[in-house]
C-alpha cells in the first residue's frame, strides 16, 4: 500500500467518525489491516447443543438475565479503562455501520481490546497499541483524574492522610472537585451500570430453578448497589465459594486489580507508606469489572477435584510453612469449589484480550474479606479456551525450538493439568507478610507478578510431589514440564507491567541457571526431568520469602536479577517471530450475541 493511498484511506476515516481535533487514528491503515488480516486468531464460544440442552427452561431464562447483566458491567469496565472507551466505540459502529472498511477494521481491533488501547504483541520491546494517538491511557487509567501524577497523589496523600483509605480503596474512583480530590464508590460513579446489572441478576434470581444460585444473585445484586458496606461483598463471595458445586450455571463478577499501577506505585512510595502503616490503612490497587458467564461441564469434574484432594498434604510441605503468620495455614483455607464451563459471555476487563487470554481463574483474590475469613476460593476453567489449539503452528514452533527427542512429551492436555496446579497453588503460601501486611500490595508493582511466579514454580513442585506419592507416573510429569516450560519462551521482551509475560522470563532464566532447562542461543530447548522438580521448589522458596518479608526493594532485585533480557531470550524471540505466529485473540460469542439480539427486539 503506497503511502499516498493510506492517507487517503486515513483522511476518509477520520472524515468518517467525525474528527474535531480529537479522535486522530494512532495506526496505520496498513498495520491495522495486517494485524486483523494475518495476526489474529479467533476463539469461539460456540456452546455445544447437548450442553445448552441440558439446562431447564428456568435456567435458559436465567441465563438470558444473566448475560444482559453482564453487558451492564462492561459499560463500566470501559469507563474505568478511559474515559473515552464508549464515544470511541459509538464513533467506530457510525463509521463502520456506513461501510468505512477502516471503521470496520478499528472497531474489530477495539473489540479485541475492549477499548481504544491494548499491547503491540510484535513489537520487539513492549508497548502500547492506540487506535487513537490523542487517546493514550495514563497510569492510573479511568480510575483517577488523566492530569493527575503519581507525584500529585503522593503529595495530597500525605497532605490528607485521613482521606488515604478511600483515595487508596479497591472500589472507589478518584475525582477532582477543585483543589480537592474525592473518592466515589463504584456504586455511585457507575450507578446506572450498577442498578441495571443488579435488576438482571433479581430477574435470574426469580427466574433459576436452582435456591442457592438464586440466593448467590441475590447477593451480588446488593452488593453491586450498596459496596459501602463490605459485609455484602463477603456475602456474596461466600455464597459463590460454598454453595455452588451443582450449580448448573457459573456468574462471576471479576473484582480484580492487576492493571492500576497508580495505586500500587503511589502506596509503595516511602512517604506514603509511613502515612499507611502509622494509620493502620491497607491500600488497594482498583478492582477492574468483569463478568463471566457460563454453563457448567459436569464430565470434567473428577480430574480437577482429584487434584484437589491432595492439596492439604501438599500445602504442609511448602517452603518456609511454620514460618506463615497464620500458624501454618496453608493458605485461602480448606474449602474450594470448582467449575469447568462452557463460556457463554465474557466480558469486561476479561474481554480485554490484551496479551493473553486465561485458562482458568482461582479466585476471590486475596484482598478480599472471604479470603480474610478463611472462606476459600472457587476454580472456575474455561473450556473453550483450553480447546482452541492451532496443531499447524504447534508443530512449526516445535520444529523449531524443541529437541526433537522431546518433542512427544509436548501434550496439549498437559497444559490444562499445569494450570490446575497453578491456580491451587495460588491457594498455598503466605496469607500476609511475616507482620501481618497485605503480601502483594507491600511489593508495589511486583506483587501480583510475584503472586503468579510462586503459582506458577509451586505447580512445578506440585507435578513432582504427584510423582512421589504414586498419582502421576514420570511420563506424565515430564509431559507437563516439557509442554510449561516450551510455552515459557516468549515472543517479545516483555515490560515489568506484563506481570504475566514477565514472570515468565523469569522462570526460563531460573531453570536455565539451575540446569533444569537446556537452552541457548541457536539451540532447542529441552529439560531435565529429575532437575525440574528442586529447581522449582528452590524458586518457590525464594518467592515466598520475599513475600513473607514485604521488602519491595528486595522483591524488585529478584525480579530484575531473573527478568533481565539476554541474548537466548532474544533467539527465542526472534524465531517464534520467523513463524509468523497469530498472536492477538478475537472471542466469538455467539450465544451472547443472539441473547442480547432477541433482547433488543
Amino acid at each position: 500500500m503506497t503511502h499516498k493511498k493510506e492517507k487517503k484511506l486515513s483522511g476518509a476515516f477520520n472524515r468518517a467518525i467525525g474528527k474535531h481535533g480529537e479522535f486522530t487514528i494512532g495506526i496505520s491503515p496498513r498495520k491495522l489491516n495486517d494485524i486483523i488480516t494475518n495476526q489474529t486468531r479467533e476463539i469461539d464460544f460456540s456452546v455445544p447443543d447437548a450442553a445448552y440442552g441440558q439446562l431447564s427452561d428456568a435456567n435458559k431464562r436465567a441465563l438470558a438475565h444473566l448475560v444482559k447483566a453482564a453487558e451492564y458491567l462492561d459499560q463500566a469496565f470501559l469507563k474505568q479503562d478511559h474515559p473515552d472507551n464508549i464515544r470511541a466505540r459509538r464513533k467506530l459502529e457510525k463509521a463502520a455501520g456506513k461501510g468505512n472498511k477502516l471503521a470496520e477494521q478499528a472497531l474489530k481491533l477495539f473489540t479485541m481490546q475492549n477499548g481504544v488501547e491494548g499491547k503491540d504483541m510484535y513489537a520487539k520491546k513492549s508497548r502500547p497499541l492506540r487506535i487513537f494517538s490523542d487517546k493514550k491511557l495514563q497510569p492510573g487509567k479511568g480510575f483517577y483524574p488523566q492530569d493527575l501524577t503519581k507525584k500529585e497523589l503522593a503529595d495530597y496523600i500525605v497532605a490528607h492522610p485521613e482521606q488515604a483509605s478511600a483515595l487508596l480503596g479497591n472500589n472507589t474512583i478518584v475525582v477532582r472537585e477543585g483543589k480537592k480530590l474525592s473518592a466515589i464508590p463504584y456504586s455511585i460513579a457507575f450507578e446506572t451500570e450498577m442498578q441495571g446489572a443488579a435488576k438482571e441478576l433479581l430477574a435470574a434470581a426469580r427466574e433459576t430453578d436452582h435456591p442457592a444460585f438464586a440466593e448467590y444473585l441475590r447477593a451480588q445484586a446488593q452488593q453491586l448497589v450498596n459496596d459501602s458496606d463490605p459485609v455484602n461483598g463477603f456475602t456474596a463471595d461466600k455464597l459463590w465459594i460454598s454453595n455452588l458445586e451443582d450449580s448448573p450455571l457459573e456468574f462471576t463478577i471479576g473484582r480484580e486489580n492487576y492493571e492500576d499501577r497508580m495505586s500500587s506505585d503511589v502506596a509503595a512510595e516511602p512517604r506514603v507508606k509511613k502515612v499507611l502503616d502509622e494509620n493502620g490503612i491497607k491500600a488497594r490497587a482498583k478492582d477492574s469489572l468483569s463478568v463471566r458467564v457460563g454453563i457448567v461441564n459436569k464430565d470434567s469434574y473428577a480430574e480437577i477435584a482429584d487434584y484437589r484432594k491432595h492439596l492439604d498434604d501438599f500445602g504442609k510441605e511448602m517452603p518456609l510453612y511454620d514460618q506463615y503468620p497464620s500458624k501454618g495455614s496453608a493458605g485461602k483455607g480448606d474449602k474450594m469449589t470448582f467449575a469447568d464451563v462452557d463460556l457463554v459471555a465474557f466480558t469486561g476487563d476479561y474481554a480485554a484480550v490484551r496479551g493473553g487470554i486465561t485458562i482458568a481463574q482461582n479466585l476471590p483474590n486475596d484482598d478480599k474479606l472471604a479470603v480474610q475469613l478463611k472462606e476459600g476460593s472457587r476454580l472456575v476453567f474455561h473450556r473453550q479456551v483450553r480447546q482452541s489449539v492451532d496443531a499447524a503452528a504447534q508443530k512449526k514452533f516445535l520444529d523449531a525450538l524443541v529437541d526433537p527427542s522431546q518433542h512427544n512429551m509436548f501434550v496439549p492436555n498437559s497444559d490444562f493439568l499445569f494450570t490446575i496446579g497453578h491456580e491451587l497453588v495460588h491457594s498455598l503460601g503466605p496469607r500476609t507478610t511475616a507482620d501481618g501486611r497485605d503480601k502483594n500490595g507491600s511489593l508495589g508493582k511486583y506483587g501480583s507478578m510475584l503472586e503468579e511466579n510462586k503459582a506458577d514454580v509451586g505447580s512445578v513442585a506440585l507435578t513432582d510431589y504427584f510423582v512421589k506419592i504414586g498419582k502421576f507416573t514420570q511420563e506424565q510429569a515430564n509431559q507437563i514440564y516439557l509442554t510449561w516450560a516450551a510455552n515459557e519462551l516468549p515472543s517479545k521482551q516483555p515490560s515489568e507491567d506484563e506481570a504475566h509475560r514477565y514472570r515468565s522470563v523469569m522462570q526460563v532464566n531460573y531453570f536455565i541457571d539451575k540446569g533444569a532447562i537446556k537452552f541457548e542461543k541457536g539451540g532447542k530447548l529441552s529439560i531435565v526431568p529429575e532437575k525440574m522438580g528442586q529447581a522449582g521448589r528452590d524458586m518457590l522458596k525464594e518467592v515466598i520469602q520475599i513475600q513473607l518479608d514485604g521488602d519491595p526493594a528486595k522483591a524488585e532485585a529478584f525480579v530484575k536479577k531473573w527478568g533481565a533480557w539476554n541474548e537466548t531470550l532474544q533467539y527465542a524471540s526472534d524465531e517464534k517471530m520467523k513463524l509468523k505466529p497469530k498472536l492477538y485473540r478475537l472471542i466469538r460469542q455467539p450465544m451472547r450475541e443472539k441473547i442480547l439480539k432477541q433482547g433488543s427486539n
